[in-house]
Formats: structure tokens, sequence, C-alpha cells
């Protein structure tokens, strides 16, 4: 007999090749048959449990694929968890995103009967000054979204605690029920509440933007940021289909902010009109032509284009007060200060209910007045 392996010739009743040790029977496979395909979950125990698990989809995290996963606990065999995998694929879960005002209303209904009434007051009063956020989706609100928010609240102190302290709540209700990742809460400043802790950039810096546009990456967002005054999240959320005769229209969905048309300066026109020839659908995209969201725009654009320009180090995104993307905001409200219009006017352009943020009930602005006032920057 031949070895099927080694091609030595063997004994004729031998069960194994004396040379190679490979089996000689050909009807005892030499090899566990896999019974269970890719993708149809697998089995742990975890204490005197066996717990069933299946992969459901992927998501992008800084870049990276992460996997989405199903468990369900509490079987007695091995064999009853496999079997249940079937089940958890059935059902994959894909939590749709929340806005924060769905995570406050879900959070209010559990936390409400479980404090005082008068706190409960102080949360709610609290709750008013996130206004601007309300309609964002709860995972992709930023530090910087927070922080003006606390920035441009004018009462004291004890309101801004509250703040900090209903947001943290509402981390603590949304990161186990996958609505975000990290309580941002943690790291806001209550400070006085009427100033950023963050610098605006220099008119020296942003001529060196603008010398940059064409040359550094992305070099063009950051000088569209400076000259509308969006925030990142409303900017990276446009679409080509915002854009209409020289107006933006954009932002989030409060009394000043729902829709607000900010007029486009000569001086990014040129960088808006080669985007509108893009094939992706928003007009500041990834460079995959894929949604840009402020997290991966701070992490991967940001820093690096500073660097690149020679404004600020790598190094330095850390410092407290480095410069950081709403820099780019605080800057467009600094131009504000200088120009001529209306403060109506110019509450309308920034978002806010008023330009001091002290003045109240913002109304309406005239286009023609946007416009004057943005061609004066």
């Amino acid at each position: 007999m031949t070895c099927r392996k080694c091609k030595r010739e063997t004994p004729s009743d031998a069960l194994y090749c004396p040379y190679c040790g490979v089996s000689l029977n050909p009807t005892k496979p030499s090899h566990k048959t896999r019974t269970r395909p890719n993708g149809a979950g697998t089995a742990y125990k975890r204490g005197k449990s066996w717990y069933a698990q299946v992969t459901v989809g992927w998501k992008d995290i800084d870049g990276k694929a992460v996997a989405v996963r199903r468990t369900k606990g509490g079987f007695t065999t091995k064999k009853s968890a496999l079997d249940y995998c079937q089940e958890l694929l059935k059902t994959p879960r894909q939590p749709k995103k929340q806005t924060m005002l769905q995570i406050y209303e879900a959070w209010l209904v559990v936390h409400e009967n479980r404090v005082g009434k008068s706190t409960m007051n102080c949360y709610k009063a609290a709750w008013k000054f996130f206004a601007p956020l309300h309609y964002v989706p709860f995972s992709d609100i930023e530090l910087d979204d927070l922080q003006e928010c606390m920035d441009d609240c004018p009462n004291g102190k004890r309101t801004l605690e509250n703040m900090k302290a209903l947001a943290g709540l509402l981390y603590k209700y949304a990161i186990p029920r996958h609505q975000a990742e990290l309580n941002l809460a943690e790291y806001l400043n209550t400070g006085n509440g009427r100033k950023s802790t963050h610098p605006a950039f220099t008119h020296e810096q942003v001529e060196r933007i603008r010398q940059s546009v064409g040359v550094v990456p992305h070099a063009d967002i950051l000088y569209c940021l400076i000259y509308t005054g969006f925030r990142p999240t409303e900017m990276f959320s446009l679409t080509k289909e915002d854009y209409k005769d020289g107006i933006l229209y954009g932002g989030i969905k409060t009394t000043a902010g729902k829709n607000r048309a900010v007029p486009i300066s000569p001086r990014i026109l040129p960088i808006i009109e080669r985007r509108l020839q893009s094939d992706s659908p928003y007009l500041f995209p990834k460079d995959d032509g894929t949604f840009l969201t402020a997290n991966y725009y701070r992490k991967f654009y940001f820093y690096q284009t500073l660097d690149a320009i020679g404004i600020q180090s790598m190094d330095n995104k850390d410092n407290p007060t480095s410069l950081v993307p709403y820099s780019a905001r605080h800057t467009f409200a600094n131009l504000l200060k200088n120009a001529p219009g209306s403060d109506k006017d110019k509450a309308g352009l920034i978002g806010h209910e008023d330009y001091k943020t002290t003045k109240k009930h913002y109304q309406s602005a005239e286009l023609d007045a946007l416009k004057s006032i943005i061609e004066s920057l």
C-alpha cells in the first residue's frame, strides 16, 4: 500500500504510515469536520451559566471596524446556548440614534419619582439652556457643544452646576443603552459661564489659513468654519441641497438656529463652488465622500491642519488654552463685533437667541441685512 501523504510503500495491514504517521484508513477522516458555519455564533461559559453570542454588524470607531454583538445568558448547557444563536440572528439589535430631547424625556420618566420636587425643578430649569442641542443625536454631541451651552447661560454658578449634573445623569442613562460611549459631563467647566475656555484665531492666523487653502489638506474646511459661524456638527451635516443662490440653510433646530440663513462670504464662495462639484451629497464630507462627524474631524483633520500650517503643534492639542474646532466659531463671533449691523441680525447669523445672550426673543432677519454683514467681515 502506498501512503497517500509521503508516497512510500507501507505494509498492507498497517493502519498508520510508519514513516509520516498519517492514517491509512480511507473511511476515517484525518481531521475533525466543521459542523457550524461562519457567522452562526458561539457559546462561552461564565460562572455556572452558558452565554450565546452572535455578531450582527460592524461600526466605525475612529476609522477602525468594531464588531457589534448580541449576547444572551442563563443557559444550562452549551448546546442550548448554541441553539439560541439562531434566535439572536433573527432580530439583530442596531439601536437607532436618539436625540438629546428623546434621551431627556425617557430619563425623566425613570428619574422624576426618585428625587424631590425641588431637585427636579432645578434640573428642568437647567434643561432649557441646552436648547441648541435638543434635536441633535445624543451620540453626535461633542464636549464643546455642551460647554458652549454653559458658556451662553446668563445665570449664576448654581445653574451651571445643575446643568453639569443634569448632563451627567443623561449620560448615565444613555451609555448602557448604547446611545453614548463616554460621559462628557465629567469634563464640563462650570467656571463663570461667560467666557470661552479656548481662544479664537488671530487675524494673522486667519490669513495663514487662507493662504493654505488648496495647499494644506482640509484648510478649506477650517476657513469655511471661520466665515460661516456654523458649529462643527452643523456644518458637516450640510448637503448640496442646503445651498441656494449664495445662501446656506442649516443649523441645529432651535428657535433661532432652525434652518437659519447664512449668506456665503466672497472669501469662501470659490470653496463652496468647488465642493458642489464633488460626488458626495455632503458639502464637507470625509475624504472618501462619507459623512464627516465632528469627532472624526477633530482627531484626524483639525490638529493635522494646524500643524501643517504652522499655527499649532500636534503636541499642544491637549493644552487647555490650545485652539480647538470651536475656536473657528469664536473667531466668527469676534469678526461680528466690529461689523456693521443690528445685534438682532448678528444673533441670527450665529444661531443664538440674542447677540450677547442677554436680550430675549430673536425673531427673524432680512437676507439683505445679513449679506451686508457677511460681506463686511
